[in-house]
């Protein structure tokens, strides 16, 4: 943001201190400041360090203009930016899933203009937001209404439908932009131009689930296809059958062996990826394979050869199993013959903030899986790597979180685009993400290259990263993760 200033925050030494500390660092670890969070007694301790400065006053406005003397006598600001604290942080806290402030208001404070409406300039180098966006922030970047709402859904997952913010929230980080509107402000009230800069390239992290591997062959395989003949019309359960035949005598490829393909077009754009591969699980939807198997082998060391990570993906029941994840993920570091740091969860089955534990205890350092599995977009209202955070002990966790922004299966299964539509959809939410920090992590399926349940989606999803790759950067997820760790180091 600004070479060699940092961001003080002053903000009541009540129980809520560490969820607005816990926003302050984020903020700080994305506009690559400094932070220090201090009560309103604890100024006295700071005249003698250094007055190159921004304070950030966190409470109602009568406290922000009782405090304000006080900040300028011992924190020597360039600036001073007080936000007008709700009653989010108070009895109801655990209680109330709400959003901190009307979703029409969060909305207008996204853009510079709906920003200025809710801001008062009290002085040349002094404002205040009448918009509670530390409390904002903290409900999506804790995913905090998962706390409070249960999740009926048949596999035990929390859906964008079940979101009390409207489904448009989500169809950008609303957090980032909102820290972007901070930034702007202290940046106008130091004398600057009120711009907050934005990279010019994008990112994209992207990932492959491996879920399954033959669509029918096997015992799985042969299920599944008389399953999806029953559910179809008797044309395409001819198709089915023929098709069947010719893979099950070797005639044809199984649609869902389309490795090769995507190593030719990583290859051609110069993509690195990250791979998840199950590494146990008995439930009837994990994995048609074994890490023993002889081409699970030889997929897992030509992945290994061309550069690209392997992360775990742990089984259908494992999200809330501490000794059967650590089993798996035992098993897929000896497969692949190294350690594994990172973990997309199955079929996005998350318990907040309990699979992040278990996640932890296993030596995992970080999880992919926050995505919404019914519609694409910024679950946490973030781009970019995050530290998550335990609400109920109110404590920041020792992993990192990297959400995952959209699923092939998510567009094509649960929102039902046509494959036209779909690519407008990523080519938006890629857009959106472009923030400082920001990743666009995709999640695409081997299983996309069945071109009979999922029409034109293998050759949009080619479209999309050919079209995407002049403009953005390619990542894998561990080194959009390490990032975030390099950067904490300067932050905190």
């Amino acid at each position: 943001m600004m070479n060699g200033q940092s961001c003080w925050c002053v903000r009541a030494d009540d129980e809520f201190a560490a969820c607005v500390d816990y926003v302050i660092r984020t903020f700080g670890r994305w506009s690559d400041l400094p932070t220090v969070c201090i009560p309103p007694s604890g100024m006295n301790r700071s005249a003698e360090r250094e007055a190159n400065r921004i304070a950030l006053l966190y409470g109602q406005v009568e406290e922000i203009e009782h405090w304000r003397p006080q900040v300028e006598l011992f924190v020597k600001p360039t600036a001073i930016v007080g936000i007008e604290r709700s009653t989010f942080f108070g009895p109801t806290f655990l209680d109330m899933p709400d959003l901190p402030e009307p979703a029409t208001k969060l909305e207008e404070l996204i853009s510079p203009e709906g920003f200025a409406k809710h801001c008062e300039r009290r002085s040349e180098t002094y404002a205040i937001v009448r918009a509670d966006l530390i409390a904002a922030a903290f409900w999506f970047l804790t995913r905090y209404e998962e706390y409070v709402i249960s999740t009926p859904e048949t596999h035990d997952r929390f859906l964008a439908s079940f979101s009390l913010a409207p489904p448009q929230m989500y169809d950008q980080p609303v957090v980032n932009r909102w820290f972007e509107r901070l930034e702007a402000l202290m940046s106008d009230l130091r004398g600057g131009d009120g711009a907050s800069a934005v990279p010019p390239k994008g990112r994209i992290v992207l990932t492959h689930d491996v879920d399954l591997l033959r669509k029918y062959r096997g015992l799985m395989g042969v299920r599944r296809t008389i399953s999806a003949m029953l559910r179809g019309d008797a044309q395409e359960a001819t198709a089915e059958i023929r098709m069947a035949s010719l893979v099950m005598a070797g005639l044809r490829r199984d649609p869902y062996d389309s490795f090769d393909n995507m190593f030719s077009l990583k290859e051609k754009l110069g993509a690195p990826s990250t791979f998840f591969f199950m590494g146990g699980g008995n439930a009837p939807l994990d994995a048609d394979y074994s890490l023993d198997d002889q081409p699970v082998k030889e997929l897992l060391a030509q992945i290994v050869a061309r550069g690209d990570e392997i992360g775990l993906h742990p089984s259908y029941e494992s999200y809330r199993d501490a000794p059967k994840m650590l089993k798996e993920m035992q098993a897929l570091e000896k497969a692949v013959g190294h350690s594994v740091i990172g973990a997309r969860q199955h079929y996005l089955r998350f318990a907040v903030p309990e699979t992040w534990y278990i996640q932890g205890q296993c030596g995992l350092r970080y999880d992919t899986s926050l995505g919404f599995p019914d519609r694409a977009g910024f679950r946490c209202g973030w781009s970019g790597a995050l530290r998550p955070f335990d609400v109920e002990k109110r404590l920041e966790l020792p992993m990192i979180e990297l959400p995952l922004v959209a699923m092939d299966i998510s567009l094509a299964v649960y929102e039902k685009l046509p494959a036209e539509k779909a690519i407008e959809r990523l080519a938006q939410l890629l857009n959106a993400s472009q923030t400082r920090y920001g990743a666009f992590v995709l999640l695409w399926h081997n299983t996309l290259h069945d071109r009979r349940s999922y029409p034109g989606y293998w050759d949009t999803m080619e479209y999309f990263l050919f079209a995407s790759a002049g403009t953005v950067d390619f990542a894998t997820a561990a080194q959009a993760c390490e990032e975030l760790e390099l950067r904490m180091v300067k932050t905190g």
